[in-house]
């Protein structure tokens, strides 16, 4: 069931990629025009315009093959994707890519397309670009582009937008100190659903459910990492505290699985809960690793998330947070906080306030 974050994930994301893709194009025909110093190929096939500008023909074609590379996506949810190999699915794509770029240049030199089907071949030769070194080169530049972008895009979702970025200028390569808000978040009796469903049926379930996890990126979360059924989510101290997004993620991602309830009572005989922990703290931010390398948040800030998390079951409490948190917290009319006590966390030597939310 589609629901109102849902459709706001899938234009966000939507918008993002035809943004990222029509600069990606841009700059990658820029280089082809800088390397090759051929423009005279866009102006006698992949003119849409049929005007005498490159600064014009540029852009329309970038933005052309955005939205259309954009729409090819849309087909390739992840849903659909986990039926299939990766390889099989890599190769359907860039063959969608290779007969979509023919149609954009039959369209850009005004062949008359035959909804019918009916392709008359000798028309069709006459007008397709003769295969020469130049047209060639252009292909091969074309093709590698894509490639590339999808290994970019492949990273970006991997590392997260802030992270890739912070990679790319070398912030990482020195530890450095922030202050962030951590949410570790967990699937209530997971142990025994494991058991029930057994692993396959049960890896089905965590995949279903940390699609429908993608709705916290509505509300600014950057996903840390996955822990089995489980995952940790931070934000910037900003941007977690703007609106409440550190406590609206939780209770959007909440929704969004009850909205789904007879999906999950249909496919898994149950419905999935949820309980949290959020807290706010300094921690170290770093790269490790040679042969591989990762992001890596290092700090008493995590451990005390997780903790704080644990406690969820003791006090029956969906969502937790800290009294640090809570000091920090803007008068809302949304929640209704509680505070449970000083309590003394597994591991702490400094006992720790908290306090137990409510969606009013």
């Amino acid at each position: 069931m589609l629901t109102l974050d849902k459709l706001t994930i899938r234009y966000n994301k939507f918008v993002k990629n035809l943004l990222l893709r029509f600069v990606y194009w841009n700059i990658s025909f820029g280089a082809f025009i800088f390397i090759s110093g051929n423009t005279q190929l866009f102006f006698n096939y992949l003119d849409l315009l049929k005007v005498e500008n490159i600064y014009i023909i540029i852009p329309t074609l970038s933005l052309g093959l955005a939205v259309l590379f954009c729409i090819i996506d849309l087909f390739f949810t992840d849903r659909l994707m986990r039926f299939f190999p990766i390889g099989l699915t890599m190769l359907l794509r860039l063959s969608i890519y290779f007969v979509s770029t023919f149609v954009l240049i039959l369209i850009a030199i005004r062949y008359p397309i035959d909804i019918s089907g009916k392709i008359n071949l000798v028309d069709l030769l006459k007008v397709l670009p003769k295969m020469d070194i130049h047209f060639i080169r252009f292909l091969v530049h074309f093709y590698t582009s894509c490639i590339l972008l999808f290994f970019l895009r492949e990273m970006h979702k991997k590392m997260g937008h802030s992270n890739l970025r912070r990679w790319i200028v070398g912030l990482l390569n020195k530890p450095r100190e922030e202050k962030r808000i951590f949410m570790f978040i967990d699937m209530k009796a997971s142990t025994t659903i494991a058991e029930r469903l057994e692993h396959k049926k049960f890896s089905h379930l965590v995949q279903d459910v940390f699609n429908d996890f993608s709705v916290v990126d509505n509300y600014k979360a950057e996903i840390y990492q996955y822990l089995g059924d489980g995952a940790i989510v931070s934000w910037s101290l900003k941007r977690g505290l703007h609106r409440h997004n550190c406590l609206q993620a939780f209770y959007a991602f909440t929704h969004v699985i009850n909205k789904r309830k007879n999906y999950y009572t249909r496919k898994y005989n149950l419905v999935p809960q949820f309980k949290a922990g959020i807290h706010v703290g300094k921690i170290m931010v770093l790269q490790i690793g040679q042969i591989r390398r990762d992001i890596s948040y290092n700090g008493d800030t995590l451990n005390t998330t997780a903790r704080i998390e644990s406690m969820c079951n003791e006090y029956r409490q969906n969502l937790l947070i800290s009294g640090d948190l809570f000091s920090l917290i803007k008068e809302t009319k949304r929640f209704a906080f509680k505070n449970v006590g000083n309590i003394k966390l597994k591991g702490k030597r400094k006992a720790v306030d908290i306090y137990q939310v409510k969606q009013k």
